[in-house]
């Protein structure tokens, strides 16, 4: 989901040497439909269209995609049963829509009580307030509007670790997008689009709601960041 700026954060003291840093999600204006290569560009590595990349290109190491793990970890108690219902019950569905992308990954749910790779946090807590009781002091203190994801790379640009975090306002008819654009930005494309065209046709859309699956654009982006 979309969230204001922040500026680069640590993802841990102890890992502060050997790792990048994590970033919320930004927008990158786009005047019309992209070709492919400024599309993937700007979704990677938030390069405008013809411009220079404004993030780095990460991605989760080829033995790690062939294998992520994904979990619900938290569920604060209050949370609304309705969404906290479905998030559990389209969660495996989304997980079959990237796997059947066509790009060289595959994710799974992790047993309960495992770490997964990628942690689903839903959290009591309003739109537009403080992530806060992840345990994850690189995740906790950070703005939360709707939704929000986070990660951490190495200095290779190889992802290693990313959190998602619901507030208690999502709309339950909204959870199969929001689901979807999460999970998809935890794999690194991790920037939105901001323009008409892809209002109704991106999952990236930062106005826009209306795209529920991969198609398109959307697709092939993945496609090329795991070949």
């Amino acid at each position: 989901m979309k969230q204001p700026s922040l500026r680069p954060l640590a993802i841990a003291a102890a890992m502060i040497a050997a790792t990048g840093a994590a970033f919320a999600q930004e927008y990158v204006i786009a005047k019309g439909k992209l070709s492919d290569d400024d599309f993937y560009r700007l979704v990677a590595c938030a390069a405008p269209a013809g411009g220079e990349c404004q993030k780095p290109f990460v991605r989760w190491r080829k033995s790690a995609a062939r294998d992520l793990t994904i979990g619900i970890v938290q569920v604060d108690p209050g949370y609304p049963d309705g969404v906290s219902t479905k998030v559990t019950g389209l969660l495996d569905q989304t997980l079959a829509e990237l796997n059947g992308s066509g790009a060289k990954l595959r994710l799974r749910q992790e047993e309960p009580g495992v770490k997964p790779d990628i942690s689903i946090h839903l959290l009591d807590l309003p739109r537009n307030s403080t992530i806060s009781g992840t345990g994850l002091p690189w995740f906790d203190g950070n703005p939360l509007s709707t939704a929000r994801m986070q990660m951490g790379w190495r200095n290779d640009g190889s992802i290693f670790t990313c959190a998602v975090a619901l507030s208690r306002d999502v709309p339950p008819k909204a959870v199969q997008r929001i689901l979807l654009e999460e999970i998809t930005q935890c794999l690194g494309l991790m920037t939105d689009v901001r323009g008409g065209y892809y209002e109704s046709r991106s999952i990236f859309s930062e106005d826009g709601m209306q795209a529920t699956t991969l198609k398109g654009q959307d697709l092939m982006a993945l496609r090329r960041h795991y070949p």
